[in-house]
């Protein structure tokens, strides 16, 4: 009975270091504050989604709004339909969601 209690007391505590060590979690998305927009929202917020400073998650984004390409290595893609989310960064560009990448960031469309 001790044994089968300790073997689970172990199992749950190897899920929640688990569930803390992913990228995923609410506290590695931060708010960056919100930069002028050319798009039909006059701002834009930033959010740092993992991998990436607030000053570059702002400069990125600056960039990819006003001139529609982002720094190298980075790269971006509009959200189609997907409003108020205005664009998505990441890199490395790989298969899928620009937000699963190691750096990315968001930008979303405020008034």
């Amino acid at each position: 009975m001790k044994r089968a209690a300790a073997v689970l007391l172990t199992l749950a505590a190897l899920g929640l270091l688990a569930s803390a060590l992913t990228p995923e979690t609410a506290s590695a998305r931060r708010s960056c504050g919100t930069i002028a927009s050319t798009s039909v929202y006059p701002r834009a917020r930033v959010i740092a989604i993992r991998g990436v400073s607030c000053a570059t998650a702002r400069r990125v984004a600056r960039s990819y709004d006003n001139r529609g390409s982002a720094p190298r290595p980075w790269r971006c893609g509009l959200a189609h339909g997907d409003r108020p989310r205005l664009f998505s960064c990441g890199y490395p560009a790989g298969g899928g969601s620009l937000t699963r990448s190691r750096h990315a960031l968001e930008a979303i469309g405020t008034r």
